[in-house]
């Protein structure tokens, strides 16, 4: 187990994309309220217990829930209503959830609890906080969640395990009983009453964590395809005409100008490398890639605001006002904004693959990389090169695009018409993550053969100079005789995913 990490959540804290990432893949993080969340909670409870004195309606505590809002619920016994609700809802279906996308969408909640507009009790709150201290991974089956009212289905899983029901997922992968899992960590199961219940299903945690997990990959494998570009344009001695900051800065966008800085650095690490014998103009792969680079790098941009602003937000309803107090109805729980910037998300990541499987092509076609050996082949004929990784990063291409269609716009009404429009953001959050897994074996491929010309140049069989590996690079034995790339494409992929993640389970 990883040595225990300490997050920091509540309404004076702001957190990034990043910082949920490591406390993610973190096991046994330690969750800790700062001391004015814990005042926000309580204020919160304490305008819930006023609000029922005064007789004021409060859905999910006087009505019961969804379409039966109007029915009363005021004589229900309150643990009773919040045990049926989180066992109504958990149900979904699929593959589970990775640990670290559990762990994203329990810190996620917590973070909104902590803001103290959802009037849940300390306690439910400390019980989520356990069961990752404790690495108690709860079982969430991947699909279920429209993202409508929150992500219902798969907190409940969480809110489950708290009450001692459901399973966990321990380590070697095996389910374990909730009940047994928390007696062998020292800790007892938690009665949640109907407004404990709701405050923990009812919110964006799964959406909002797992976009903010391809958000911070995403990041770094745009940076890392920029590197990738400017190595290919040192290694091909390509013009940097076309990375010339006043080019760029005269159609005035950030994010080329910055993808056009980046790319210009790392094409320039020895000094310029310009060969006369490359083409005045480079196909578009090369010329146009601070222009689909820089472009991403806007997208991600806009992405990025828009999960960080919901991540440190109040996704509940009713959303209490301490002050007043008022208990607010509305639909805040409703995912259209994440569901919009994870599309937004996909398309960059999706973009940024066929940018750099075009730049492959490049490297392995001997009418563009100045002569060196078909498929980058050591002997052409008796050895093939990167062949099947070319098809590799064909055939991912074709899942990114397979991929990318927008799920924030594909509604479907249910719950008894109540949820008439509903964001789909937790399948437009899941696939945009998962893009990441396509993008980075993609550029994995890439790097391999960058690795491959020097190599080949290095040795004699191909034409023109050989400049080093940049130290971001690590080392990749030439590719004499054939041999499966499977594995190096794997963990080169998962090195440049979570560059920086020394803390992964």
């Amino acid at each position: 187990m990883s040595s225990p990490t300490a997050l920091s959540v509540g309404p004076d804290v702001t957190l990034t994309c990043e910082d949920l990432e490591r406390a993610a893949r973190t096991s046994g993080v330690r969750v800790e309220p700062t001391s004015e969340a814990r005042d926000a909670l309580e204020s919160a409870r304490t305008a819930l217990d006023d609000l029922r004195e005064d007789g004021a309606p409060i859905y999910g505590v006087t009505t019961g829930f969804g379409p039966l809002h109007e029915h009363d619920a005021e004589t229900t016994d309150a643990i009773a209503q919040g045990k049926g609700l989180i066992a109504h809802l958990a149900t979904g279906s699929g593959d589970r959830l990775s640990a670290p996308v559990v762990r994203a969408m329990m810190l996620s909640r917590l973070q909104t609890l902590a803001q103290g507009h959802s009037a849940i009790r300390p306690e439910a709150f400390t019980a989520v906080t356990n069961l990752l201290r404790h690495n108690l991974i709860p079982a969430v089956p991947e699909i279920g969640s429209l993202g409508a009212s929150g992500d219902l289905t798969p907190l409940a899983h969480v809110a489950r395990v708290c009450t001692g029901t459901g399973t966990v997922v321990s380590e070697d992968d095996t389910l374990r009983d909730a009940d047994d899992a928390l007696t062998d960590a020292g800790l007892s199961p938690v009665s949640l009453d109907a407004r404990d219940a709701l405050a923990l299903v009812n919110g964006t945690a799964l959406m909002t964590g797992t976009a903010s997990l391809a958000v911070a990959q995403g990041d770094r494998l745009l940076t890392r395809a920029e590197a990738l570009t400017g190595w290919a344009y040192r290694l091909l001695g390509c013009s940097l005409e076309p990375l010339d900051s006043r080019l760029h800065e005269a159609r005035g966008h950030d994010g080329q100008s910055k993808s056009a800085g980046a790319i210009r650095e790392e094409a320039t690490r020895h000094g310029p490398a310009e060969r006369e014998a490359r083409p005045l103009q480079e196909v578009y792969s090369l010329r146009c890639a601070p222009q689909i680079l820089g472009a991403a790098r806007d997208q991600l941009q806009y992405v990025r605001r828009q999960v960080e602003t919901e991540l440190n937000g109040v996704t509940d309803n009713p959303v209490f006002d301490p002050d007043a107090p008022a208990a607010l109805h509305g639909g805040n729980f409703q995912g259209q904004q994440i569901a919009f910037a994870a599309d937004a998300l996909n398309e960059a990541l999706t973009q940024i693959g066929v940018l750099a499987e075009r730049q492959l092509d490049v490297l392995l076609s001997p009418d563009q990389n100045d002569g060196a050996p078909p498929l980058l082949a050591w002997e052409p004929g008796p050895t093939s090169g990167l062949a099947g990784a070319q098809l590799t990063a064909t055939a991912l291409v074709a899942e990114l695009r397979q991929n990318a269609q927008m799920a924030g716009t594909s509604s479907i009404p249910t719950n008894g018409d109540n949820q008439d429009v509903v964001s789909m953001g937790a399948l437009a959050a899941r696939t945009a993550h998962e893009q990441t897994d396509h993008l980075s074996s993609i550029l994995a491929i890439l790097g391999i053969a960058l690795a491959q010309l020097t190599h080949l140049r290095n040795e004699g069989q191909a034409d023109g100079p050989a400049p080093p590996l940049p130290d971001w690079m690590p080392t990749i034995d030439p590719v004499v005789e054939d041999r499966s790339l499977h594995s190096e494409i794997d963990a080169l992929a998962t090195r440049w995913r979570r560059s920086g993640d020394s803390q992964a389970p």
